[in-house]
């Protein structure tokens, strides 16, 4: 058997990752191709190409880059055309991985499956009434996706989210501390601005500017950033020789997260890592104003994070575009040390429940039927 994927951004790598864990529990001669990451490459994945070329954020980043996205998808639609796989499946990215399942269900009899749901729920409802054009089947992270799609007539199972699954319910700080080397006498705060570097353009001076000012008011207070090893460091590189309380992590972000003991986090699936590690946060989002302003109108939700949107209320506070200033910060962070969090980990804690399911048989299964 073999399968096609198409993962195009860190979240996509770490599903994709489990996927093929899944997959080769029941069948170990699978071929996988296409686009992947890191995570995916550790399991013999081979890419096609740097999945970072097609990782853009926004409504209108993406514009200054898309005769490269354009010319990247074509490559991967030949590329799947000529080896002739059984299945496709797309990662997330639904704005790209689409376009190639549209492709493919014109072109071939590749069955299509579409690994996360994009968000109906969310922003831009009509796009679900044309997925059974091209779609076979969708895997939804979130139960109550599946009820959407079957409302519409479309074949969808729950999967889980792997992180659910690979995250400790309990999560045991002092042992996350001692993997880290932390003094167990300082506060940890974890600064997650992002995968892509369009988002760590957007967050990194405020966040730095966080640093800066407790290095001079709280110097019981570290922080530590995260990154991935792909990340460009060099155009906020000199703030850093500033700080002496500021630790640099890659490609880690679940053992930080559960080590420190408050972070703040860019909207995004680290967001959920976060509440999964029962990690109090404040959640951070700005883009440029054009796409802000373009999602703002064609956005359903009054949340943009996740463990909010799962949870249907307000679990964590969110700055948003000119609110993601040094004050706003201070006063966010502060009150995340001096409030009562108990309320808030019970919320992490029913989320967590919620997302766990035994996906493994569920994807060959349903492989298997197409």
């Amino acid at each position: 058997m073999k399968i096609a994927i198409s993962a195009g951004e860190e979240s996509g790598d770490i599903l994709g990752s489990d996927l093929i864990d899944s997959l080769k529990k029941h069948r170990s001669d699978i071929q996988f191709i296409g686009l992947g990451g890191e995570r995916m490459k550790e399991k013999g994945f081979k890419s096609l190409f740097p999945f970072e070329e097609i990782s853009k954020m926004g409504l209108i980043e993406p514009l200054f880059s898309l005769k490269n996205l354009l010319r990247r998808r074509k490559q991967l639609v030949d590329y799947f055309i000529d080896e002739r796989p059984d299945i496709f499946i797309g990662i997330d990215s639904p704005s790209f991985n689409l376009g190639i399942s549209k492709k493919l269900k014109s072109e071939t009899n590749i069955k299509t499956i579409q690994y996360v749901c994009p968000q109906v729920w969310a922003w831009r409802k009509g796009r679900i009434k044309k997925f059974s054009n091209y779609l076979d089947h969708i895997f939804c992270l979130y139960k109550f996706e599946t009820n959407i799609l079957e409302n519409n007539n479309l074949s969808s199972s729950f999967v889980g989210h792997p992180l659910a699954k690979n995250i400790e319910l309990e999560i045991d700080k002092d042992k996350y501390k001692d993997k880290l080397n932390l003094d167990k006498s300082k506060i940890y705060i974890a600064l997650l601005p992002g995968s892509r570097d369009s988002e760590i353009r957007n967050h990194i001076n405020d966040l730095l500017s966080l640093v800066k000012h407790y290095q001079n008011y709280n110097p019981k207070l570290k922080f530590i950033l995260t990154l991935t090893k792909n990340s460009k460091k060099y155009f906020f590189e000199e703030k850093l020789k500033e700080l002496n309380n500021l630790i640099i992590c890659y490609d880690d972000s679940k053992t930080v997260l559960s080590a420190c003991d408050f972070s703040i986090i860019s909207s995004g699936t680290a967001t959920l890592e976060g509440a999964l590690c029962k990690t109090p946060m404040v959640v951070i989002y700005k883009t440029n104003f054009l796409s802000y302003f373009v999602l703002s109108k064609l956005i359903y939700s009054k949340y943009i994070s996740l463990p909010n949107i799962l949870s249907e209320k307000k679990i964590v506070n969110e700055l948003l575009q000119t609110q993601v200033n040094l004050n706003n910060l201070i006063h966010e962070l502060d009150t995340l040390m001096k409030d009562d969090l108990g309320e808030m980990k019970k919320n992490f804690e029913i989320l967590h429940n919620s997302l766990i399911n035994d996906n493994e048989s569920k994807f060959f299964s349903v492989i298997k039927s197409l």
